[in-house]
């Protein structure tokens, strides 16, 4: 009986991971179908600005919240609505404040920015509040396993970001319609989202959000610093850029973002959702999870290795001939920054692990070590050799051995042997250098047998 449940539950998980990955997928198409004309539309400037304002509005939305949006997965039924317009209300205000000062700073320090300080502010706030709402919005409807709800996300975004965008180019809004057409997809997600939550989003008792606040102050204090740190790290080395190398170079490097994370948003983050949901009803029906948790990296695993070789050996080949001639820079980071995605791949489809396991002072250890070492990886790469291809090169492989570590530490925690996860990694990544070196090679052969 037990084996029956345990395969229906396995054939639900399926299913929920297929619904999202399903929808995930149409909007990547669109996605991948709009990219090379608002590419061709707005330029690498363009992007270099979005980039540089997405990177500091997920700062802001990493302790808007302060900490307290995964207390959406975990806290009692009777106790959702009120959560969540609490968190809702302090988002509100930190965004507010932070995207004011922010602005203020960056108006004084830069003289480099495409736009007004005005409307800096306000994409900024907006950007930075309405991708708090959406994670949010995610985190409660993945509570309530509402997939079906969760597949049209990827849909609408994309659809009304690439229609709009492109629109936008074509009538020749170059400097502002990229960044409208980015955030009306993402206030219509939130909107689908939204109707399907409590009525209601904001509370203006000041005592009772106090209140709330010391509630779960120990939640929010080992959550919030981690939140901090796991979005520096990510934002981190789109700020140096901007600062060192410019918002053209900034340009390239967003671009080739886009790129990595297309496996990572496709199937990652699909995997990663369900895979929360269920680790975290394990944990109120005080089930081990160590198991489970093995079985999905691994099939994550075999999952990445195949678009991480082709991003490795081809990285380049496919961003020149899908972008053009002009985006041959992106190209090689592509290829360089491959092998570190395949960990961020991991990582995403383990979404969720270090809260359920009450171990955020691991993944704020992690994350505190990795900024450093990105900051010194910046640092040896622009002061010591002059290149951002170094750089970006030793940011790849911090990242690789600090993610190792980290997993290795959960693991433990679990009572699953770190070995058995360390020779999987290994093994994986074996497999991607070698086959990724030994296809390039065969067609840079091939390559010049043709063109003699």
């Amino acid at each position: 009986m037990k084996k029956i449940i345990k395969k229906i539950n396995l054939s639900k998980n399926k299913k929920n991971i297929a619904k999202i990955t399903s929808g995930t997928f149409l909007g990547q198409l669109i996605s991948l179908a709009s990219l090379p004309i608002l590419a061709r539309l707005y330029g690498v400037e363009v992007f270099g600005t979005w980039a540089l304002i997405t990177a500091l509005g997920m700062i802001i939305s990493s302790y808007s919240d302060l900490g307290m949006s995964n207390l959406v997965m975990i806290e009692k039924k009777e106790n959702l609505k009120k959560t969540y317009r609490v968190i809702s209300s302090i988002a509100l205000f930190l965004s507010l404040i932070s995207s004011f000062l922010i602005t203020l700073v960056y108006s004084i320090i830069s003289d480099s920015l495409l736009i007004s300080p005005y409307l800096f502010f306000v994409i900024l706030f907006l950007s930075s509040f309405l991708s708090q709402q959406v994670q949010l919005c995610y985190t409660w409807l993945n509570r309530n396993e509402k997939y079906d709800v969760l597949m049209k996300n990827p849909l609408i975004n994309y659809s009304i970001y690439g229609i709009s965008g492109i629109v936008f180019g074509v009538l020749g809004f170059v400097h502002y319609g990229f960044y409208i057409a980015h955030l009306m997809g993402s206030f219509l997600t939130f909107l689908n989202m939204k109707k399907h939550l409590p009525r209601g989003m904001l509370i203006f008792n000041i005592k009772e959000i106090l209140s709330f606040i010391m509630e779960n102050r120990k939640f929010s204090i080992l959550q919030l610093p981690t939140n901090i740190t796991n979005n520096l790290k990510i934002q981190a080395p789109t700020l140096f850029i901007s600062s060192i190398w410019g918002a053209e170079i900034l340009g390239y490097y967003s671009i080739t973002l886009r790129i990595l994370q297309m496996p990572v948003i496709l199937i990652a983050k699909a995997i990663g959702r369900v895979f929360f949901q269920v680790i975290s009803e394990m944990k109120r029906t005080n089930k081990k999870i160590g198991n489970y948790v093995l079985r999905n990296v691994h099939k994550a695993m075999k999952i990445a290795v195949l678009p991480m070789i082709a991003l490795v050996g081809f990285g380049d080949v496919l961003t020149v001939s899908f972008l053009g001639d002009q985006w041959v820079i992106a190209g090689d980071f592509v290829r360089i920054l491959a092998l570190q995605y395949f960990f961020m791949f991991l990582q995403s489809s383990m979404q969720g692990l270090a809260i359920t396991l009450d171990k955020q002072q691991y993944a704020l250890i992690a994350n505190t070590v990795q900024i450093l070492f990105l900051v010194v990886a910046i640092l040896v790469g622009q002061y010591y050799f002059d290149s951002i291809y170094v750089a970006l090169l030793l940011i790849a492989i911090f990242t690789i051995f600090i993610q190792i570590v980290y997993f290795s530490s959960l693991f433990k925690v679990m009572e699953i042997s770190r070995f058995i996860y360390l020779k999987k990694v290994t093994t994986s990544i074996t497999i991607i250098l070698v086959t990724s070196f030994f296809l390039r090679g065969l067609f840079n052969f091939a390559y010049e047998v043709i063109t003699r």
